[in-house]
């Protein structure tokens, strides 16, 4: 490479599922790598990324941000590469700006718990561990808290949350994972649960009493509406068939199978489970897979009666992961409504809803703006 070529600004555009998928943290850490001055910011139609180095250190930039460097949850649609006017600057930074034109990109949808999160909950030594809103750049809510565009805090329904020293620390620090992680907290800046008896009886608003309570409840035969991601599902013991009985007669679902939630991967292990769907069940997606039933299989009479197969998931939210992490077996987890009806995500909608059909409601002070119900997967065998 020609380090005496002439240094020139430059402009890459990217567009595409760009925003939430810790994109602008990137690019900024490759800027530190190769000594960059410039800038990345979101707007209303991408990634706009400018800086200033000679043609042969653009392009290696240029490649190594969309192709080597991407973020797994980003998605390129498209790419725009040129030469500016000589512009100055003094270093390279991520920009904030209100941009209130018409938005073109691809909003980035709800991520499951990743990984490195997952193994804080059960870690006693972290700060996060059992939180149940536990998240980072790679994992959270994002379509279904945005506001408007671009994909900043200020934008989502996390904007009321302030964020404690640790975590704004964190938020700040380029090589932590959650730098300029937009739904960022900790149990010192918690998003608070709230716990009612159905028919919006206040019980609790502690969130680790709360957390103990409801496995206990499962454990009793009640049925608990708990508000995940992109709305509120009804849960129960998925080993009583009598709070499954019950739960079918009240939700006006009489014969359509029920989902079941499992602990972990592990859990499935009694299953015939394709790699494919190990996958898929693992995955950012994280929806709800229907893989063979296997007979004799210790499963309670009303889940799946009459079918050869069952939908399983993993806990795609903290919380379930958290509680389950304490009951340690399956639950149902069903949309939180009424059969045909659209699923309930405010709490003024559960309290209407649900009330007659879970004993208890757990809601959360984080708002949804969305409504989305998990997503179902079947894979087909295909014969040659």
């Amino acid at each position: 490479m020609n380090n005496n070529s002439p240094i020139s600004t430059w402009h890459l555009h990217i567009t595409g599922q760009v925003q939430g998928v810790g994109f602008r943290p990137t690019v900024y850490r490759i800027a530190q790598e190769y000594s960059l001055v410039g800038h990345v910011k979101n707007t209303a139609d991408g990634l706009h990324v400018i800086f200033n180095a000679s043609k042969a250190l653009a392009e290696s930039v240029r490649d190594e941000i969309c192709k080597n460097s991407l973020p797994s949850l980003a998605i390129i649609t498209g790419t725009q590469f040129k030469e500016l006017s000589k512009q100055e600057f003094d270093s390279f930074k991520i920009i904030h700006e209100n941009d209130h034109s018409t938005p073109n990109l691809i909003l980035t949808p709800d991520v499951a718990i990743c990984e490195d999160c997952s193994k804080e909950l059960s870690d006693d030594s972290d700060r996060r561990s059992a939180y149940a809103f536990n998240s980072c750049s790679q994992c959270g809510p994002r379509y279904s808290i945005v506001t408007d565009l671009p994909y900043d805090r200020v934008n989502t329904k996390m904007d009321p949350f302030d964020m404690c020293p640790s975590c704004e620390a964190e938020y700040n620090f380029p090589s932590d994972r959650r730098y300029y992680a937009q739904t960022i907290s900790c149990p010192n800046c918690a998003i608070g649960l709230k716990f009612y008896r159905s028919g919006a009886e206040m019980l609790s608003a502690d969130n680790q009493d709360i957390l103990d309570k409801v496995p206990l409840l499962w454990e009793d035969g009640k049925i608990i509406a708990i508000k995940g991601i992109g709305g509120f599902l009804l849960t129960c013991d998925a080993s009583n068939k009598d709070v499954i009985k019950r739960l079918r007669k009240l939700k006006h679902r009489p014969k359509k199978p029920l989902a079941v939630m499992y602990p972990d991967l592990e859990s499935l292990e009694v299953y015939d489970i394709s790699q494919e769907a190990e996958q898929m069940l693992t995955s950012h997606i994280s929806p709800i897979v229907l893989i063979p039933k296997v007979q004799n299989l210790n499963i309670a009479k009303g889940v799946c009666d009459g079918q050869d197969s069952i939908g399983v998931m993993l806990p795609n939210a903290p919380i379930f992961q958290v509680l389950l992490n304490t009951f340690k077996r399956k639950i149902i987890a069903t949309s939180g409504n009424i059969s045909n009806a659209p699923i309930a995500y405010t709490d003024e909608d559960a309290f209407e809803q649900l009330s007659e059909i879970a004993d208890y409601i757990l809601t959360n002070e984080r708002d949804i703006v969305v409504p989305q119900d998990d997503s179902v997967i079947k894979f087909s065998e295909v014969h040659n």
